[in-house]
C-alpha cells in the first residue's frame, strides 16, 4: 500500500501534569502527526474548554524547532491549512469523555507529495506535548494522550520541504494600543495566524483592525478592519461543526459549557426531557450559557460556527503552487500591526498568540 498510519503512542495516562517526549522514530516521509487526548470526567461541572488541556506541541530535533503551538490553536491551524476540521467532541457529564485532535500538518494536503517531513534530514527527531488535565474540561483525574503519524509506504517521493508552524509573538493586549510584529523572512509565508480564547466575544472585540506590510512599510498588501474581514473569509472556510454534551447542576440555574467556533456560533442544544433549553447567551466567544427548568437533564446538540478558538487567519498565498506564496525574503521585511479595540472588555486581559505558517524547504 502506498500509506499507513503508525501509532508512535500507544494511549497514555497524562494524570500528572508534565511534558511526553516521544522519539520519532520512522525513516518514511511524514504527511501528518494527529495527537489525540481524552479527559473522563468525574462531575458536570466544566473547568474550560478540553483543548486547553494541552499547552504546547514541540516538534523537533535538537534545538532545532519544526513545529511549536499550543494544543487549542494547533487544532485552529490545522484548520486553516487545509480547511478540514480536526475531530472534537465536547462532554462535560458525569462520566462521559471529551476528546480533541491536534493535527500537524506538514502538507497543504494529506500526503502532499511535494510538502512533508522527511525523517531521514535529522539526527534526533522528537515530539514533546505539554499537558495539565486541570485546565480544561470537566474536573476529573484520568485523561490520555496518544499520537498518530501518517505516512508515505511503498510510494516513492522526494519532498522539497515541509509547512513550517511556530509561534513567533506573545503580547497582552492594552486597550487603544499598536502592536508589531516582524515576521520572519528565512523562508516563504503561507499564512498568520493569531487569537486568544474568549469567553463571550469574538476576535474582533479584542483586535479592531490590523495592516500587513512589507519593505519597511512602503508597500502595504492589506489593511482592514477586523469584523469586514472575518466576515469575508467565512465565506471561503466550512464552518466548524461539533457535538457538545452538558448538564445543569440546578434547576433554573445557568449551565455554563465551553464550546470552540467565536463567530457567528449557532448551536441547537436540547435537553433530553420535555422541559425546554433556554438560551441565554451571545453568538460570540466559546462560552455558551443555558438554562433548564429541571435538573439531571442532560442537554445536548450540535454547535457550528467559525474562527475557531478565537483565532484568525491570514492568507498570504494563491493557489496550490508552493512559489504563490508570500517570497517575504525578497522584500527584505514584513510586519504585522494589530490595534487593541479602545473598548477592551476585561476578558480581554488575555494573551493573544501569532504563529507564522512557512514552507521551509530542505
Amino acid at each position: 500500500m502506498y500509506y499507513r498510519e503508525v501509532e508512535i503512542l500507544r494511549a497514555e495516562s497524562i494524570a500528572v501534569a508534565g511534558t511526553r517526549t516521544v522519539d520519532i522514530n520512522i525513516t518514511d516521509p511524514i504527511s501528518k502527526l494527529s495527537v489525540v487526548w481524552k479527559k473522563y470526567n468525574t462531575n458536570s461541572v466544566p473547568i474550560g474548554h478540553p483543548g486547553n488541556i494541552v499547552k504546547n506541541i514541540l516538534v523537533c530535533d535538537g534545538a532545532d524547532v519544526l513545529f511549536s503551538m499550543n494544543g487549542s490553536h494547533a487544532q485552529s491551524m490545522a484548520y486553516f491549512t487545509e480547511n478540514v476540521q480536526p475531530a472534537s467532541i465536547i462532554n462535560y457529564v458525569t462520566g462521559e469523555v471529551s476528546v480533541q485532535c491536534a493535527e500537524i500538518k506538514f502538507g497543504r494536503m494529506l500526503y502532499d507529495e511535494l510538502l512533508a517531513l522527511d525523517p531521514k534530514r535529522f539526527n534526533n527527531l522528537q515530539i514533546k506535548v505539554e499537558h495539565d488535565l486541570a485546565l480544561g474540561g470537566s474536573t476529573g483525574a484520568v485523561a490520555n494522550l496518544s499520537i498518530y503519524a501518517h505516512c508515505f509506504d511503498e510510494k516513492v517521493i522526494e519532498p522539497v520541504g515541509f509547512l513550517y508552524n511556530k509561534e513567533i509573538y506573545t503580547f497582552l493586549p492594552v486597550a487603544g494600543s499598536w502592536y508589531y510584529v516582524d515576521i520572519p523572512t528565512d523562508y516563504p509565508v503561507r499564512g498568520i495566524l493569531w487569537g486568544a480564547e474568549l469567553a463571550t466575544d469574538g476576535p474582533n472585540f479584542i483586535i479592531d483592525e490590523f495592516k500587513l506590510t512589507e519593505n519597511q512599510g512602503k508597500h502595504i498588501l492589506i489593511e482592514s478592519e477586523m469584523h469586514r474581514y472575518m466576515y469575508q473569509t467565512s465565506a471561503y472556510y466550512d464552518p466548524w461543526n461539533e457535538m457538545a454534551y452538558a448538564i445543569p447542576s440546578a434547576a433554573d440555574t445557568a449551565c455554563n459549557l465551553y464550546v470552540t467556533p467565536h463567530f457567528e456560533r449557532q448551536s441547537a442544544l436540547i435537553p433530553t426531557a420535555a422541559p425546554e433549553g433556554l438560551m441565554a447567551d451571545s453568538s460570540a466567544g466559546c462560552l455558551q450559557v443555558i438554562q433548564v427548568e429541571d435538573t439531571n437533564q442532560i442537554l445536548k446538540g450540535p454547535v457550528s460556527g467559525h474562527n475557531p478558538f478565537g483565532a484568525m487567519w491570514l492568507k498570504t498565498y494563491g493557489g496550490d503552487k508552493v512559489e504563490d506564496c508570500w517570497q517575504i525574503a525578497y522584500t527584505g521585511s514584513g510586519r504585522l500591526e494589530l490595534h487593541a479595540i479602545a473598548g477592551l472588555a476585561a476578558q480581554g486581559s488575555k494573551y493573544q498568540h501569532v504563529y507564522t505558517q512557512q514552507v521551509r524547504t530542505y
